[in-house]
């Protein structure tokens, strides 16, 4: 009776721990700036999609989640001509991803791997050498992700063109 009761305590001292921070207020800047930051880093992103649509997607490469909605998108022509991707590794700590996010980055075609890794499932071999560019890609997409409060996978930002910039008059 004592190992249940010292259980039970443990098991409610955890949830009110989870509960505590699932209840974190999130901050969300406004989308103009949210905007510039995501400019900074664009040239970081893995591209997939041709429409007039942006979508910046922050994404772990094991969430289940975020797999679920790649797998979504590249099955899919009518999402990739109705939208353009910006894809944006970024890791979540319970998953220690580092080493698949610095894998996928420091491929020859990254977006390539990305879609063998998360919808197809493939097995690769951890990049495990120090690569200063990759590092320095990944530092600069954590420091815009913690300043836009990104607390989850997929994440995204969509920012649709104005109807002129789209070629409706």
């Amino acid at each position: 009776m004592k190992r249940f009761s010292i259980f039970v305590l443990v098991l409610s001292m955890f949830s009110l721990t989870l509960y505590a921070h699932d209840n974190k207020k999130h901050t969300k800047l406004p989308l103009s700036e949210s905007l510039l930051l995501l400019k900074n880093i664009q040239d970081k992103a893995i591209h997939l999609g041709s429409g007039p649509v942006d979508v910046h997607v922050f994404v772990d490469p094991l969430c289940p989640h975020s797999r679920n909605f790649m797998e979504m998108i590249v099955e899919s022509d009518k999402m990739r001509l109705k939208y353009s991707y910006y894809f944006y590794l970024y890791t979540l700590p319970r998953l220690h991803s580092e080493k698949m996010v610095k894998t996928i980055y420091h491929a020859q075609n990254p977006l390539k791997l990305m879609i063998d890794v998360m919808v197809k499932k493939s097995s690769v071999k951890l990049f495990e050498d120090k690569d200063e560019g990759v590092d320095l890609k990944i530092k600069a997409i954590s420091k815009i992700a913690q300043k836009l409060d990104v607390y989850k996978r997929p994440y995204m930002v969509m920012v649709k063109k104005p109807k002129i910039k789209r070629g409706n008059p």
